[in-house]
């Protein structure tokens, strides 16, 4: 998706600023305005809808606190910037004690008992959460049953007040769902309760890098700041979807809404519910989708699938024999185009069962059984071993290489543990897509580790005197996930 530099993805859970923290729901808009064709949906599943109301300290640190896209947007205003939403409120002087103010979203009732899901960020940075019913009625969070960042889904429990039980909506089943379908969006956008938005299916599988395992549901149904952890509906009334961000140039809808989708919803709630966290599989690699001049390099005959770039040691894929430079072309029966796909459906595989996996390694398919492990089996980052001796600058064309060394580390922002020539000057773009930029570790040079400028430089010209015409390096970029990159060596 191209991002346009005005262009923001955006959390869409609002604030309302309070000197106390005090919420009252104002009164639900009337059906008599819904549209005929969806009043009998709306009027059926609008009271199970809800407000989600958090307790944060009122630090504008805090209010303003950005989440980064992969593509380094702003794509999440946590909690709004307060004086959109009280103007007169006064200005908090230095040395005042920090007052409250509240974070509003929505949420749904998934179960009768008062089992309420909502967006993690509607709930960040609070200490103490509310439930406001369509009715008005405000319910005190009894507890967080569990939250998970990397999907953006909490699971609240609330305790009803009187013998009746709570409205509770169903989950549908997101994959049934067909582009152009009707869907219906119900949330509370700025405060307004039970605010009822049609829309059609516009799009599915989208990734906006808002986490590692995007696999957005798309709506052109309006979404806005509040909106937040609220369903999405199809037409029998089934929640297929939770709408969490939007794509807009200035905060407001502009049709083009994203939800997370229901099956995989409904699996992390059942894993909250079970366990109190979600269990995420994890068998140890880092991954790239190969360019085509690394796929001509690797003699993978595609660039297709994902390029295997590190293999943890100790992990699921070596036990397996999953090897650096492997081509994964399908993981447990499903195809992998890209190799952003993967991680997700890594992430999804039932924990400790055997994943049929088919690699392409030099130019031969193989295929092999990796057992899915759990990611807290993960091994720590191993701590950083003494520098190697300082060395002199080396230059690559219009690149520069030091060894790196605890100044550099820190001038860039390096991960600890990771060894090689550093990229100090540049960039240097040397194949579509890929490129050299400073802070890049050039960690191993045809398949041989590198750990000084001066290895580095020995190394590519070892090469050259093999009338080697690139040289395939791995990089490890200042963010810590790892790529190849094919480097002509025709200049000195």
């Amino acid at each position: 998706m191209t991002v346009l530099r005005s262009s923001r993805f955006i959390f869409v859970a609002g604030a309302l600023a309070l000197a106390a923290f005090a919420v009252s729901a104002p009164p639900a808009a009337s059906g008599a305005e819904a549209s005929l064709s969806f009043e009998d949906i709306a009027s059926r599943v609008r009271s199970s809808v809800v407000t989600v109301a958090a307790a944060v300290v009122d630090r504008r640190a805090l209010a303003m606190k950005g989440r980064k896209s992969g593509r380094g947007d702003i794509i999440a205003i946590e909690s709004g910037v307060l004086d959109d939403f009280s103007p007169s409120r006064p200005k908090q002087l230095p040395g005042e004690p920090p007052r409250q103010f509240t974070s509003i979203g929505s949420g749904f009732i998934v179960d009768p008992s008062g089992i309420v899901i909502t967006n993690n960020h509607v709930i960040e940075g609070g200490a103490t959460f509310y439930v406001i019913l369509s009715d008005g009625t405000e319910l005190k969070v009894d507890r967080v049953i569990g939250r998970d960042a990397k999907s953006d889904i909490s699971v609240l429990k609330v305790t009803p007040k009187g013998p009746n039980p709570l409205p509770a909506v169903p989950f549908g089943d997101s994959a049934q769902m067909r582009i152009g379908d009707w869907v219906l969006a119900i949330g509370n956008p700025f405060g307004l309760n039970g605010t009822v938005t049609a829309g059609i299916l516009s799009g599915r599988g989208r990734d906006i890098s808002a986490g590692p395992y995007d696999d957005f549901l798309q709506t052109d149904a309006a979404i806005n700041r509040g909106n937040s952890g609220g369903p999405l509906f199809n037409t029998k009334g089934e929640v297929i979807g939770i709408n969490t961000a939007i794509f807009s140039p200035s905060g407001g809808s502009i049709g083009l809404g994203f939800a997370i989708p229901s099956n995989t919803a409904r699996r992390i709630v059942d894993e909250i519910e079970r366990y109190g966290e979600t269990r995420w599989g994890w068998i140890g690699v880092r991954l790239q989708t190969p360019s085509d001049d690394l796929a001509v390099a690797l003699h993978l005959g595609s660039a297709g699938g994902a390029l295997v770039a590190r293999v943890d040691k100790g992990g699921p894929a070596e036990a397996a024999g999953l090897t650096e430079g492997d081509l994964i072309l399908s993981f447990d029966g499903i195809p992998i185009k890209r190799a952003r796909q993967l991680p997700r459906l890594i992430a999804q595989a039932t924990i400790g069962a055997d994943a049929e996996t088919v690699v392409l390694r030099a130019g031969e398919r193989r295929t092999l059984q990796i057992k899915v492990g759990r990611q807290e089996e993960a091994p720590a980052a191993e701590a950083g071993s003494a520098p190697p001796p300082k060395s002199k600058r080396q230059r690559v064309g219009k690149v520069s290489f030091e060894t790196l060394s605890e100044s550099l580390r820190q001038r860039f922002a390096l991960a600890p543990g990771v060894e090689g020539a550093v990229v100090t000057e540049g960039p240097l773009s040397f194949a579509a897509g890929e490129a050299l930029e400073p802070g890049d570790i050039v960690m191993e040079a045809a398949h041989q580790k590198v750990r000084t400028a001066e290895e580095l430089e020995a190394r590519l010209a070892e090469l050259r005197r093999m009338a080697k015409d690139e040289a395939l390096l791995t990089i490890a970029k200042p963010d810590g996930s790892i790529r190849f990159a094919s480097l002509p060596l025709g200049d000195e």
